[in-house]
Formats: C-alpha cells, sequence, structure tokens
C-alpha cells in the first residue's frame, strides 16, 4: 500500500531509551503512534505519561501502550536490543501484510536476519540506523543528549515504488526533533555506523575504561587502529562502497572526540548487562573471516568479551 496519501500509524516496538523516545518525539509531532513496552515503565507511563527530557526541552506525553502486537500497523520502528531479534519474530508475525518494518538497530544482524524470515510474508524489512544519545535512567521517563535523533533508512535494490514511499515517509516525519532521511546506499551508512559503534565501545569494554583513558594509551589505540581497518576492510570485501579514507578519518574522530565519547555497549558492560557484542563485533568479524580478511584486533578483542554476551 501506498504511504503517498494516508497518515501513518507507528509503532514503536522498545521501551529503552532510544524506543521511548522515538515514540515520544512522534507524538509531540502529532503523528499516530503507539509504543510497545511491558513491566513498570508500561504502566508508569500509562498512569503520568511519558516524562521526557531532550534538547529541544522538557514535556510529558500521553502515549497509547501495547504490550504485544494486537493492532494493524503502517509502520514499525523496532528500537529492541539486537539479540532480542529472534525472541519476538513470532510476534513480528502478527502484522498485518503490509507493514513496514525499519530496523534500527546497529550492525547488519536484524536486517538479515528478518529478511530471511519475513520473506513471502508481505511484511517488508527496511534496513537502517540510528544516531542518537538517549537513554531511560528511570521508568516512565526518558533523557536525550545533544541535537542528534537521526534515523536513516533505505534499501538496497529497491523498487522504484517502495522508493518512492520510503522517501515520502522521511519527508513526511522528518523535522527538528527526530531527523529523518532516506539513502540510497544504506549498506554503506551502516557500515560506517557498525565500525564505529563496534570498534569504540568493544576497546572500551576491553580496557574497561572511559574514551579518553583508552585512547590515552598506546596499546589499546594500536587495537582500536588495527580493528577499524579490519572491519573497514571486511565491509570492502564483500562490496560496501566505503570512502577510501574512511578508517583514518574514524580513528581521527574518536582520537578528537574521546573525552565526551560515549557507549551503550560500555554502559551495559558497566552495569553487568549482556553485550549486544556477537550481533555487531561479532557479524563484522566473521564477514572479514568469511571473506579472508585479516582480523587478528578483532579476534582478540571479540574472544575477550563474548563470555559477556547474549548469542
Amino acid at each position: 500500500m501506498s504511504m503517498n496519501n494516508k497518515n501513518n500509524k507507528f509503532l514503536v516496538y522498545g521501551g529503552g531509551g532510544i524506543g521511548s523516545y522515538f515514540a515520544g518525539a512522534l507524538s509531540k509531532n502529532s503523528h499516530d503512534v503507539t509504543l510497545l513496552t511491558r513491566g513498570v515503565h508500561y504502566e508508569k507511563i500509562k498512569s503520568i505519561g511519558l516524562k521526557m527530557d531532550t534538547n529541544w526541552g522538557k514535556n510529558t506525553e500521553n502515549l497509547n501502550l501495547v504490550r504485544k502486537i494486537d493492532n494493524e500497523y503502517d509502520v514499525v520502528i523496532l528500537a529492541v536490543k539486537t539479540y532480542s531479534v529472534k525472541s519476538i519474530l513470532d510476534d513480528l508475525k502478527n502484522l498485518n501484510n503490509d507493514s513496514k518494518i525499519l530496523c534500527i538497530q546497529n550492525g547488519t544482524f536484524t536486517y538479515n536476519f528478518l529478511s530471511e524470515k519475513l520473506e513471502n510474508t508481505g511484511i517488508e524489512v527496511i534496513d537502517g540506523l540510528t544516531w542518537i544519545d538517549a537513554v531511560r535512567k528511570e521508568n516512565g521517563s526518558v533523557i536525550q543528549f545533544g541535537n542528534e535523533a537521526k534515523i536513516i533508512i533505505g534499501k538496497n535494490g529497491i523498487s522504484e515504488n517502495l522508493e518512492h514511499d520510503l522517501i515520502n515517509l522521511s519527508n513526511k516525519v522528518n523535522s527538528k526533533n527526530i531527523q529523518f532521511e532516506y539513502t540510497n546506499d544504506i549498506r554503506k551508512a551502516v557500515w560506517e555506523k557498525l565500525i564505529m559503534v563496534a570498534s569504540i565501545g568493544s576497546i572500551m569494554c576491553y580496557s574497561n575504561m572511559n574514551a579518553k583513558d583508552t585512547v590515552a594509551d598506546k596499546s589499546y589505540s594500536k587495537i582500536l587502529e588495527g580493528m577499524i581497518i579490519e572491519m573497514t576492510n571486511a565491509s570492502i570485501s564483500i562490496g560496501v562502497n566505503i570512502d577510501e579514507n574512511y578508517a583514518k578519518d574514524t580513528l581521527r574522530y574518536i582520537l578528537d572526540r574521546s573525552e565526551n565519547l560515549h557507549s551503550s555497549l560500555k554502559e551495559d558492560f558497566d552495569h553487568n548487562r549482556p553485550l549486544e557484542l556477537d550481533q555487531i563485533l561479532g557479524e563484522a568479524y566473521r564477514t572479514g573471516i568469511n571473506n579472508n580478511v585479516d582480523m587478528p584486533n578483532c579476534k582478540l578483542v571479540y574472544e575477550k568479551l563474548i563470555k559477556f554476551a547474549k548469542v
């Protein structure tokens, strides 16, 4: 079904920091949105609304809430951890057969897995990513930092009609507090973020230090550089059109901004929560190995941290 002349019904699947933020922002922008979440977070929002503390101000949003898919939705923004995707597959199969699922997780796992498992269902799986710093420190609330709350979507090998629909969706949602973009080279965008978050997040867990102290240590900085180069080469090995200077530029970006860099992977590590390591660094590592790319630094870090991951 074309999205050109309709008001889309959104479902944000997952009530963590990112999902809660985007549900609240869509609501604030007067979109028809429902948040799927559970537990005390659900009860708090149902009782007093979602309290939002963002770069664009503070507000409270009264959201439509569900605990599982029990209605029809046009667009599903999938905001769960990568390691949870397999466990919600049966619920996603309850979507109507012209729904679009936007995969905004880090890495390539979610899109690849759901594309295979939902093939021939009529549900359209769309690749994507998000750049945002948002946390749920307390149930019923979300805090967002900085002026970036971006979603980028796309699909390689896309039909003209679907591309038109995704561009139209992006234009409708795009605003100052949800920077929504369509790209015709989503693989490049996904791999650029994968390399960034997998390298800095993993090396911070490996060193068990913050970003500034980690990169100040020459031995850790050298491993970080090696990981970035290896993952960049892994992406090139499968035909990703990554920029020639991407590895060098990414390392420089991390070194220059290390004092202010935050990693959700390290936050999970610090709070003894399972890591998304296997679905992010692990996917990049396996891609390289399967395509004859030397990955010694990725192997070193992956093998030390895999015991903390949920696979």
